[in-house]
């Protein structure tokens, strides 16, 4: 009897061991995400760029709101609290204060683990993708998420957030490629004006330069 508790609590810890825990992503990686608010009235797609070394991103975004097509190229430099946003077509540039706070790509430490699932089959190698979920709230902004990241290597899969200034919104990510494939994507244009006086800067965030704030 005595053996077969020890069997059974060795067999408990290997379990509860083996839950996973809440993950990082890679530092450097590029992809794309769809995203959707505001009961659908915004949707968008976009390929971004990611480097949590230096807290910067590139995000090329398409968007839909009211039925109008809007095009935005952002690069977001977190650690000059800088944005730019880019017209090529004009080459035209305007810069802003950047009011956000970087937040590297990962569950959060306190999120709840809700289950994992295989995304395709494992019937066949190679066709399933292991991914983990998880919930959990942000009080500070009265925040509540639901996280789906893979298993392995921890890219994110799709996210749903909501706060009551924006509602809920929706991300789907795909088309991950590790390692930066563009280093210029960091770099503002010719025609940016990097030399401008700060305090005279507009401001903003992330949430407002997407339309999913005032």
């Amino acid at each position: 009897m005595r053996s077969f508790i020890l069997i059974f609590i060795s067999g408990l810890s290997c379990c509860i061991s083996a839950q996973p825990r809440p993950c990082e992503s890679p530092t450097l990686y590029v992809g794309s995400v769809s995203m959707t608010a505001a009961d659908g009235i915004i949707t968008s797609a976009a390929s971004y760029s990611y480097d949590a070394h230096a807290q910067q991103i590139r995000f090329r975004n398409y968007m839909n709101v009211f039925n109008e097509s809007i095009t935005m190229d952002l690069l977001l430099l977190f650690q000059q609290g800088v944005m730019y946003e880019i017209d090529y077509s004009r080459l035209s540039c305007q810069k802003k204060v950047l009011e956000s706070s970087f937040h590297p790509t990962r569950v959060p430490a306190d999120a709840v683990f809700m289950g994992q699932v295989i995304l395709g089959t494992m019937s066949v190698p190679g066709l399933g993708l292991l991914t983990n979920s998880w919930v959990g709230e942000i009080p500070e902004i009265q925040a509540q998420y639901m996280l789906t990241f893979t298993e392995f290597t921890c890219l994110p899969v799709s996210a749903m957030v909501f706060t009551p200034q924006t509602g809920w919104i929706t991300f789907s990510f795909y088309n991950h490629l590790l390692g930066v494939q563009n280093p210029q994507d960091f770099v503002p244009p010719f025609f940016c004006p990097t030399a401008a006086p700060e305090e005279h800067l507009p401001k903003t965030n992330f949430l407002k330069a997407m339309r999913l704030s005032r």
